[in-house]
């Protein structure tokens, strides 16, 4: 559920509470006012009587109130210690065939050394059930229509306020560290959003000048390395043809090798640097098969030296629009995978189709998780001579091309599978 919508739900519940609220305040309110003006009025016509009494003592009042007001004079002794006393009683009246409530105000004025007693008696007429159904009715309606205004008008205010974040979102959605364009955020009266648009401004403009700068050292410290480690090569190649005692020839051995896997990080290292700037334009359609079948023809002594079997199942003329080194670098990587992680007198097969390619090799079961494989410098297996970086290669490279990669190790053997993204 989208922030729109949610201040939607909020202000209809906000406006459902309010109005139910209101509308039972409301009809308690009228119901108390009309009640107060009854007596208030009632208290008025007892003070004007009383005025009239003060006046002329033979004022007929039922004359001129009918029955509403009655007037009797008090015992001398009697004694009140209220001087007015309000009553209020539902009764039922059959003329009317309603329940009515009778309101009656009682003043005691002395007038002319009498004590009277001035009631004055009035009839409301109470709200019917059928009736109060009906103005709940009416209520009802009142609100749902005021809920509908309000969840369109909410829905509609919330996404013209919201606009400027929606749109910051949608440029953070397209940021990336390699693309030189500035975000492009829409201009704001809303204080938060200034400050969330020039906060978003500073943080890409400092991350991109950080990872240009981090991306510059690391590409110009690979390629450093590369001319010293051929020279320290070149010598110890020299070295080990001169004359040397057999220990002296085995540790060479060792620094040559070491040397090896050193340039080998080295050069990995390059190639998944500019894999960054790779453009996926620059590919091609070539024939995955034909290039499959060249690269596993390159490894077939291999094979032989260390007796693995090797089945193969490759459909043929299987197109994919691949840059073709990039795939070699693919095809090469799973094979040296397949055979380095091998066992002794063990198998590897290989299956190529339009969706997929999948290549199979027994072997140890690995070490840690196979998803951790992908990353780099992650090894199934330690002891095993080999540097990490081969799969996160691959899994780099078919990232470009929006190609899935899978590892599974299950009955003894390891399996990659990457289906291809028609």
């Amino acid at each position: 559920m989208n922030l729109s919508f949610r201040f939607a739900r909020a202000f209809t519940v906000l406006v459902f509470f309010v109005l139910i609220t209101g509308f039972t305040i409301l009809y308690f309110a009228f119901e108390r006012a009309t009640m107060r003006s009854a007596i208030l009025k009632l208290e008025d016509l007892n003070t004007y009587v009383t005025h009239r009494l003060e006046k002329d003592p033979d004022y007929d009042y039922l004359k001129f109130h009918h029955r509403q007001t009655h007037v009797s004079i008090l015992p001398i002794d009697f004694k009140n210690v209220k001087e007015k006393i309000i009553e209020e009683k539902y009764i039922w009246n059959k003329s009317i065939q309603s329940h009515m409530n009778r309101i009656t105000v009682t003043t005691y004025p002395v007038i002319h050394h009498k004590r009277y007693a001035i009631t004055s008696v009035r009839y409301i007429t109470i709200i019917e059930n059928n009736f109060l159904m009906s103005i709940i009715m009416v209520i009802a309606w009142i609100m749902v229509f005021l809920i509908i205004l309000t969840i369109i008008v909410s829905i509609l205010v919330s996404k013209k306020i919201l606009d400027p974040f929606y749109h910051a979102i949608d440029e953070i959605k397209k940021f990336s560290l390699r693309d030189n364009r500035s975000m492009d955020l829409m201009k704001t009266e809303t204080e938060e959003f200034k400050s969330l648009n020039t906060f978003l401004l500073k943080m890409t403009e400092s991350s991109k000048k950080d990872y240009n700068l981090l991306e510059e050292l690391s590409e110009n410290t690979s390629h450093e390395l590369q001319t010293p480690l051929a020279s320290i090569k070149g010598k110890i190649e020299l070295l080990m043809d001169s004359e040397l005692s057999e220990n002296q020839l085995i540790t060479l051995s060792s620094m040559n090798d070491e040397l090896d896997r050193l340039s080998s990080i080295n050069q990995s290292l390059i190639l998944l640097a500019k894999l960054e700037h790779f453009e996926k334009n620059d590919s091609q359609l070539i024939n995955f098969s034909d290039l499959l079948q060249e690269r596993f023809h390159y490894f077939e002594d291999i094979f032989e030296i260390q007796n693995l079997t090797v089945t193969k199942d490759i459909h043929e003329d299987v197109y994919l629009n691949f840059d073709k080194n990039l795939a070699t670098i693919v095809v090469n990587n799973l094979i040296n995978n397949s055979k380095r992680h091998n066992i002794e007198n063990g198998k590897i097969s290989v299956t190529l189709t339009e969706t997929y390619f999948q290549i199979s090799n027994t072997g140890n079961p690995p070490t840690i998780p196979t998803t951790e494989l992908f990353k780099r410098f992650k090894r199934g297996n330690p002891n095993e001579n080999s540097i990490g970086i081969g799969l996160a290669l691959v899994k780099k490279i078919l990232e470009i091309y929006d190609a899935e990669i899978f590892y599974q190790f299950e009955n003894d053997l390891h399996t990659i599978r990457i289906n291809f993204i028609k």
